[in-house]
């Protein structure tokens, strides 16, 4: 089974009210932004909650996690029910 990746959800307050989730990843000793949201929301409750569901989407099982990239004919499972890992689903719009 490939490597899993070493991926956090963090949320940033740019101003006061204002969240918004990155996903960050692991090389090494240093953390580089993967994703982060374009628009600003307005509790860190629905952020982490968005940024935890963006990163789900980039899980193809959630029983393991985030693996390196397999080869194609590897791929069997997807990824089951969408859920919010405690914090709930975000509401959009």
């Amino acid at each position: 089974m490939p490597d899993l990746r070493r991926i956090a959800v963090t949320v940033v307050e740019e101003e006061e009210g204002a969240y918004r989730w990155r996903l960050i990843e692991q090389y090494g000793e240093d953390w580089h932004v993967l994703k982060q949201q374009s628009r600003s929301m307005g509790t860190y409750k629905a952020a982490m909650a968005a940024g935890l569901l963006e990163l789900q989407k980039m899980i193809d099982d959630l029983d393991v996690g985030p693996r390196e990239e397999e080869p194609e004919h590897v791929k069997t499972k997807k990824s089951g029910p969408v859920f919010g890992f405690g914090f709930g689903l975000p509401k959009l719009g």
